[in-house]
């Protein structure tokens, strides 16, 4: 037999083995097999993203007051919508964001809030016209007045509607008049657009009707804060003109006249409404007029079982004094929940007073008539006409409401508010104190207008308010700041050095 000879494997094949089974190899393409999933991995991720940012905000908003989310009361408020609603933007959005070198940020949390209406929302849609290169865009709508610069339309089947930029921002007035420019305070995309979908989407909007003819005080800023939240606001004089019939309000603001007696039956007729009621007459007294010089005033609250007591509200509880302010300004509770339940905020108070205080409102017939807003129980009051102050036992009512109701059940009222300023763009714009919240929600409850948001509020992007609503919280920062902090801080060093030279 002859021997089979054995082939050696060349050197080349021995090398490639030797470079397959090294382990250098086997690492190195363990690190391209981790490397190439990674890759994928990281594909596959912007894929999955890419299609989320279209159905939800791929941002988290970290701002103190939640300056880049809507709130509870409009997300479901528009989850509800059962119509189509488009909303153009008349900018690109780039140029929607850079709109104003100055201001930029507050245009960038107004494109923000828009793509959360988008968001939150199946019936939403949001784009964006350019118009430069859609010049036309605009004449599909007739009643759009194109010789004024609009920054929104709104679209719901065939109704449609625009917002300006002084519809979506507030702005330095005193800046434009002196420097010729306007600097943006805060902004309302939140309040006016969901105040613009109510309006296309054919809901029923309630009237406002303010008084004028009395030689009444302006009170636009509150006026502003009801066309906000998605009321019509008209001023109407009673002798000359006719309350509309969708109104359901009519506000009287520090009139410096009475009504004359046929004013009076004007206005009693129409609380009564025919028998069906549903009116409401909010009175805000003027406390620079004897109140004996307003007989017909007097009879009307009188006929809701209360009058104003002509003297002012001192309070001495600094739990319930304005930091800064004296006892004129103060804080109030609420009476009862009437007007609290669907309030975000609770705790916060309502702050009344003015110039010399807040009047009082004393109860006739509690039947009829109940308080709101009432003081704490240590307060003193001060007599207009005596120049008089005194203690009083309890507390005192600065906001009042009387009500009637025919057969139906249906309430009409009159609500009676000792305090002017109130609802002045002052007290009105402290976000530590809840008189926007409160008194829009109560035109809600009176109008029974549940599925409207209650109120929302202009947020500023760079809000640094600290919340203190009380000289007691001034009071307590104060020691905390100056002896409370530095003693421990004290105490703690005395125990590390105590500690290190006993070693």
């Amino acid at each position: 037999m002859s021997k089979q000879t054995s082939k050696k494997p060349s050197a080349e094949k021995k090398g490639f083995r030797n470079f397959v089974t090294a382990r250098n190899t086997r690492r190195g393409a363990t690190s391209v097999g981790i490397t190439a999933l990674i890759i994928a991995a990281i594909v596959l991720v912007n894929v999955i993203l890419a299609v989320l940012s279209d159905r939800s905000a791929m941002y988290i908003d970290v701002t103190a007051n939640r300056n880049f989310k809507l709130q509870t009361q409009t997300i479901d408020y528009i989850d509800s919508l059962d119509k189509d609603v488009d909303i153009y933007v008349l900018a690109s959005e780039e140029d929607l964001e850079r709109n104003n070198t100055s201001n930029y940020e507050y245009y960038v949390q107004a494109n923000r809030l828009l793509h959360e209406f988008e968001y939150n929302s199946d019936k939403i849609h949001l784009h964006y016209v350019d118009l430069v290169k859609n010049p036309t865009f605009l004449t599909k709508y007739p009643n759009v007045n194109r010789s004024q610069t609009h920054m929104m339309l709104l679209t719901c089947g065939d109704n449609y509607t625009t917002l300006d930029p002084t519809d979506v921002f507030s702005y330095d007035t005193k800046t434009y008049q002196e420097e010729g420019y306007m600097v943006v305070q805060s902004q309302h995309v939140e309040q006016s657009v969901t105040s613009a979908i109510l309006k296309v989407s054919d809901k029923e909007r309630v009237t406002v009707s303010i008084l004028s003819g009395q030689d009444e005080e302006d009170c636009s800023a509150f006026a502003a804060r009801l066309s906000m939240n998605a009321y019509d606001v008209e001023t109407v004089n009673l002798y000359t003109d006719k309350i509309s019939d969708k109104s359901q309000f009519l506000i009287i603001y520090k009139p410096l006249a009475d009504i004359d007696k046929e004013l009076y039956d004007t206005l009693s007729k129409w609380l009564t409404n025919d028998g069906k009621y549903g009116h409401h007459i909010i009175y805000f007294p003027n406390d620079d007029v004897a109140a004996e010089l307003f007989p017909n005033f007097n009879t009307l609250l009188a006929d809701y079982g209360m009058e104003v007591d002509y003297a002012y509200i001192f309070e001495k509880n600094t739990d319930y004094l304005i930091p800064g302010s004296n006892m004129n300004n103060s804080l109030f509770d609420y009476a009862d929940t009437d007007f609290t339940e669907d309030l975000s905020d609770r705790e916060k108070k309502v702050i009344l007073g003015g110039v010399r205080g807040t009047m009082p409102i004393k109860i006739l017939d509690k039947a009829m008539a109940s308080p709101m807003l009432v003081s704490s129980d240590d307060v003193e009051r001060f007599d207009i006409k005596t120049q008089e102050l005194g203690d009083v036992d309890g507390t005192m009512c600065g906001a009042a409401i009387g009500r009637k109701s025919g057969t139906s059940g249906v309430n009409s009222s009159v609500v009676t508010i000792g305090s002017y300023y109130a609802v002045s763009n002052l007290y009105l714009t402290a976000n530590s104190y809840n008189n926007t919240a409160y008194f829009i929600n109560m035109f809600n409850v009176l109008s029974d207008k549940g599925e409207a948001p209650i109120l929302i509020e202009g947020k500023s992007p760079t809000s640094t308010e600290l919340g203190v609503s009380s000289q007691n919280d001034i009071n307590f920062l104060s020691v905390l700041v100056r002896f409370i902090l530095p003693g421990v801080v004290l105490v703690i060093g005395l125990i590390v050095w105590i500690r290190r030279r006993h070693r």
